[in-house]
């Protein structure tokens, strides 16, 4: 499959990279349909060293769930689901708090051998407290609002607001 890699600054390449495979039980494997640039992304790309190796960038993407671990419940093969900024079990004290990106378990997506968002496929590690379900099919004109803010939004107003956008709609 193919997927972003930043070998430094100004240096993005789209490269070759292995296919996402489960490894824990508590993965699952997203189909990417859309991924954004966040303004978190820009640092490295305006800062980082140059490196000989390049690192998988990326995170915010909405996609198709592919395969999921043998722990994931709430969660089917074909759901339409949103990333967030950053991977979280959402059941330690921090993630209880609100404070995902703190978690106990959790982690930064292109660190650490879990994929960047920026590829044909992510590996999710903690799928069920990291993916944000939608209530629509991969089909659907959904809104393509996959931002550092919209799992979050989406989470506090639930499946009962229909209405992301002006011109959109979730259902």
């Amino acid at each position: 499959m193919r997927a972003t890699l930043i070998y430094g600054a100004g240096d993005v390449r789209v490269e070759d990279v292995p296919d996402p495979v489960l490894r824990e039980p508590t993965d699952a494997v997203v189909r990417v349909l859309r991924s954004c640039i966040c303004g978190s992304d820009l640092w490295p790309y305006g800062s980082r060293p140059a490196t000989e190796e390049g690192d998988r960038i990326g995170h915010e993407f909405l996609g198709v769930v592919e395969d999921l671990g043998s722990e994931v419940s709430g969660l089917k093969v074909g759901d339409v689901v949103l990333a967030p900024f950053v991977w979280s079990d959402n059941t330690c004290d921090f993630c209880r708090e609100g404070l995902q990106t703190s978690c106990r378990h959790g982690g930064l997506w292109g660190a650490d051998g879990v994929d960047g968002g920026q590829g044909e496929a992510v590996r999710v590690p903690q799928a069920q407290g990291t993916l944000v379900k939608l209530p629509v099919d991969e089909d659907s004109p959904t809104c393509s609002f996959a931002t550092s803010r919209s799992p979050a939004a989406w989470r506090r107003l639930g499946p009962t607001s229909r209405n992301c956008c002006p011109r959109c709609s979730t259902a």
